[in-house]
């Protein structure tokens, strides 16, 4: 299976439907397909062939996922490469993975590495013109090589790295359907539907993208940091489903325009990453009229759970499994319907084959199929799944276990917190204790001290943090997600 089969059954069953808009064009499916397939004869003319791996660095929007077609219509493995980063970022990205080519938008092209030994060229793919820097040699091994089509890969994306330095993620066409068809399933997408995708494309074929065209959807493609674009799209195409990050919504609603509310018509407003606090989730309610949806979901395994409930009583759930099996390692309710905890497993269709680079098969992480995920979970009475921590970031104060997301919360809770980071900090009588950095609202007035008797009066002492930082801003991931590394909390 490859998955430019679902472009070409898509352009064959709706060819004058849009697929794609962005803030600059649209394309029908049968637009998308004959782009798709002209960039591919381009990239095997400069000798992109079966099973290599292939740089794609494109500013968000249609022409990226033309790329990633026309790579995939070539059996090459798509390795998205974020438009922020900087030449050496890529030069050691390249380095780390063995690109065998790399293609970008011309624009792109003062962060292409220089390599004067590397052919290069630019794909006269029109409209979608394309540079190309490919290896003087093939990089991948023969035996990569071999491994990666035994597997029949699609794509390498990355681990978020909240705790750690991201790790590559061998995704096959099989795994990448089977998220697609989650997404479809779970909320219910079908042709005519408008998806809005906020969110930053972090792998090839990001599953709600990958659901669009594989239900006939119509992709509006947008950057949340141009609300007013956001709200022309909207405004123009309608939308059924906003996929976005906490971020994107808080960009969205500080925004002196109405794109807020312009989400009205949607079915769902869906959120995946952080917690937002319950002030945004108020907003949002006033204006739109209807919850967020919290979506929990993997790079290893996609989407895992959905909470689509319409009560705020479920807020900050991550609602039930989507698509796959989960359980709780280490569960003992004695019924189904009693509430307990433990890590989060995950079993699921769409899981990925493995870490690549160094290569360390999926076998490994898992057992009999379930996934770690390392995410500290609770079910409720009502069959509901709440994260509740990472076993990593426990903070063990005097052989009591302090989970840094319950303090986070109480920080949050404060009206003059917009974020928060809890960890642990070596200490001599303890072992560690809790240690919080905070970004407060604009224009407040509140200081350490006042944040700090706040939260000694609402949770037990060993928990409270030893001190609070106020912060200018705190360090985050590609997704928006807060970074909990060594390095993000000096």
């Amino acid at each position: 299976m490859n998955l430019f089969s679902i472009l070409d059954r898509a352009a064959g069953n709706w060819p004058d439907a849009t697929a794609v808009v962005d803030h600059h064009r649209r394309l029908t499916y049968r637009e998308l397909r004959i782009a798709s397939g002209t960039l591919a004869v381009e990239l095997q003319k400069a000798a992109i062939r079966e099973g290599d791996k292939v740089g794609l660095l494109f500013s968000r929007g249609i022409e990226d996922i033309v790329a990633c077609f026309a790579v995939a219509r070539l059996g090459a493995i798509v390795v998205q490469i974020s438009p922020a980063s900087k030449a050496a970022e890529i030069a050691r990205l390249s380095e780390k993975l063995n690109f065998d080519a790399i293609v970008y938008s011309p624009e792109c092209e003062p962060s292409i590495p220089r390599d004067e030994a590397a052919p290069r060229n630019v794909a006269c793919a029109e409209p979608f013109p394309a540079g190309i820097l490919r290896a003087g040699e093939r990089r991948s091994s023969p035996a990569e090589r071999e491994q990666l089509l035994r597997l029949n890969a699609a794509a390498i994306g990355f681990s978020s790295g909240t705790t750690s330095e991201s790790k590559a993620i061998i995704l096959s066409h099989d795994a990448l359907l089977a998220r697609a068809r989650v997404e479809t399933e779970c909320y219910s997408i079908g042709a005519g539907d408008s998806i809005l995708y906020l969110l930053s494309i972090t792998y090839g074929f990001a599953p709600p993208a990958a659901a669009a065209i594989l239900s006939g959807a119509r992709l509006l493609v947008a950057d949340a940091g141009a609300p007013q674009r956001v709200h022309q799209l909207v405004a123009e195409h309608g939308v059924s489903l906003v996929y976005a990050a906490p971020l994107n919504y808080r960009m969205i609603l500080n925004e002196e325009t109405s794109a807020a509310e312009c989400f009205r018509g949607a079915r769902f407003l869906v959120s995946t990453g952080s917690r937002l606090p319950d002030s945004i989730l108020d907003e949002y309610c006033r204006r739109v009229g209807r919850e967020i949806a919290n979506r929990y979901g993997l790079n290893e395994c996609g989407m895992v759970c959905a909470n689509l409930s319409p009560s705020v009583a479920k807020r900050g759930s991550i609602g039930m499994p989507a698509g796959s099996e989960v359980r709780l390692s280490g569960g003992t309710g004695a019924s189904p319907n009693d509430e307990v905890s433990g890590e989060l497993l995950v079993r699921t269709p769409g899981m990925f084959e493995g870490y690549g680079s160094p290569w360390r098969p999926r076998e490994e992480f898992s057992e009999q199929g379930w996934f770690r995920t390392g995410d500290l979970a609770r079910r409720d009475k009502d069959g509901y799944y709440w994260i509740i921590g990472r076993i990593k970031d426990m903070i063990n104060v005097g052989g009591l276990k302090v989970i840094p997301t319950e303090i986070e919360d109480v920080l949050l809770s404060h009206p003059e917190v917009e974020e928060a980071l809890v960890f642990g900090v070596a200490d001599l009588r303890f072992g560690e204790v809790p240690h919080a950095k905070i970004q407060l609202v604009p224009g407040s007035g509140a200081n350490d001290t006042d944040i700090l008797r706040y939260v000694k009066d609402r949770v037990a002492f060993y928990k409270s943090p030893r001190a609070i930082e106020i912060v200018d801003h705190l360090s985050k991931t590609i997704t928006g997600k807060i970074k909990r590394s060594a390095l993000a909390r000096r």
